[in-house]
């Protein structure tokens, strides 16, 4: 099963988030039930390692965070492939999350970790107008920043891949303490 960890966003600030995004006239805007910061993408895995995952993350303590969002940045490579907003705050909780992943057996590839809400997927072969749109988008709203928002959940997410894109469904919630 395809799945992923990461903080959902508060109501508010994904509400808020999503109607930024939908201004920006660049991709395809994520909907608002995407909008999270993933913290370990743990790609195809069996039912019982992900229980394992599930039991590790249900005895460990996990701090809530208080994150900043802020900042626009394309994301994926030469040819980017999403819109992010950058989110900082994370680094420390994501490291936490990592070591419950190995802890339930489960290895990951080792990859830079760039904190991020997914505000739009981007054309996989942009066309000159496509990139000149997102040149504009950063130019104007490069420097966005949001409210600083306390994250106090972490989800385990199932990942759905369709043509119109990704569906997720929440498996399990683990309340972060304050």
């Amino acid at each position: 099963m395809r799945s992923f960890l990461a903080l959902p966003l508060p109501d508010e600030l994904a509400d808020q988030v999503e109607r930024f995004a939908a201004r920006l006239k660049v991709g395809r805007p994520q909907p608002i039930e995407n909008l999270h910061v993933t913290l370990a993408f743990l790609g195809d895995q069996s039912h019982d390692a992900l229980q394992d995952v599930h039991e590790a993350l249900e005895v460990t303590s996990l701090p809530a965070i208080n994150a900043e969002f802020s900042g626009l940045e394309p994301l994926g490579g030469k040819v980017p492939s999403v819109l992010g907003l950058m989110v900082l705050g994370v680094d420390g909780l994501q490291k936490q999350v990592l070591s419950c992943v190995r802890q339930a057996g489960i290895t990951l590839p080792h990859r830079r970790f760039k904190a991020h809400v997914t505000l739009a997927r981007l054309p996989r072969k942009p066309l000159p107008e496509d990139m000149t749109a997102l040149g504009h988008v950063l130019q104007t709203h490069g420097a966005v920043r949001f409210p600083d928002t306390q994250l106090d959940t972490l989800s385990l997410y199932r990942s759905e891949l369709h043509p119109d894109g990704a569906r997720y469904e929440v498996l399990a919630d683990y309340p972060l303490t304050s």
